[in-house]
């Protein structure tokens, strides 16, 4: 074999085994692939399955959305971080940027008993964002239907209850405020015994604090009396000096004292006086009788005298 069938030979293997190299190869990366293929396929079905089953749970779940938004009225949102100010409090009303005659919120005309006609203030319900992925029930608020207060964007809302200073400190409509004009019947009765229930917790709390400070008054005033009479018994020493009544400095307890040691000091002196005036006494009576027996003795002198001169 000449030297050019030689090298032809052993392109021609050379070639082969190149060939049988690159087949296994292109096997081994079909089988991958389609087991990629089957995957995919996999996926997809069940990707196809879940996105009708997602279909149908949206769909459910938007007729229970709408169903749940019966009775709740129009909605008006004002997301977070929007319009600054959209919500602020001033002086317990609510003054809302982006909400007036334009976008729904209108004035209702009606006709009363006598034929007059009226206009009725449309009702808001506010909604603040909680903050843990909920909302917080603010009240009931009536729009003001003055020129000033109704417009096209803008409006002043008037809570229709008694709101306090303590719960208008609690507002807070820097975050996500929603709003509505209606509110079911079975939730506005729970907000209404709420507002009766903190009405009455109010009024008790008042009355609480009126007692206390009564009471206060009282302990002041007893206090007081109770520091006179101890004045009265123990004495005051910023107390003015009467001759007549020491009693008002000292007290009397002290004056009772010192009236005793007195009283003591003239019951000695009187019982000593009574003692000298019994040694007196019985001294004269004695002196009497020497008197008396000295008379005695004189007079029966005077007799026998007189009977030897005769």
């Amino acid at each position: 074999m000449s030297r050019l069938g030689l090298v032809c030979l052993i392109l021609v293997l050379l070639g082969l085994g190149a060939e049988s190299y690159i087949a296994a190869k292109l096997g081994l990366r079909r089988g991958e692939v389609e087991d990629q293929l089957r995957k995919a396929i996999a996926d997809t079905e069940t990707a196809t399955t879940g996105l009708a089953k997602a279909k149908v749970e949206l769909g459910d779940s938007q007729q229970k959305l709408q169903s749940v938004k019966v009775g709740w009225g129009y909605e008006w949102n004002f997301p977070a971080g929007g319009n600054a100010g959209s919500v602020q409090v001033v002086q317990g009303r609510l003054a809302v940027n982006g909400l007036g005659t334009s976008n729904g919120l209108v004035r209702r005309q009606v006709t009363d008993a006598s034929g007059q006609a009226r206009e009725l203030a449309p009702v808001v319900h506010v909604f603040t964002d909680n903050g843990q992925g909920g909302s917080r029930y603010i009240g009931e608020f009536a729009a003001d239907i003055s020129p000033n207060g109704l417009n096209e964007t803008t409006c002043v809302l008037i809570p229709t209850w008694a709101a306090s200073p303590e719960e208008q400190q609690t507002w807070n409509f820097a975050g996500a405020v929603r709003m509505r004009s209606q509110a079911p019947a079975g939730e506005r009765s729970a907000v209404e015994h709420l507002h009766q229930t903190i009405q009455l917790t109010f009024s008790q709390i008042t009355q609480t604090g009126l007692r206390t400070e009564e009471q206060k008054r009282l302990t002041t005033a007893a206090e007081e009396a109770l520091q006179a009479r101890k004045n009265e018994l123990l004495g005051d020493s910023a107390a003015a000096e009467i001759p007549d009544h020491p009693e008002y400095k000292l007290g009397l307890v002290q004056t009772l004292v010192d009236v005793e040691e007195e009283r003591n000091a003239v019951q000695f002196a009187v019982d000593e006086l009574r003692r000298q005036l019994k040694v007196a006494s019985e001294f004269r009576t004695q002196q009497l009788d020497a008197l008396k027996q000295i008379a005695a003795k004189l007079s029966s002198s005077e007799t026998k005298v007189s009977q030897r001169t005769k």
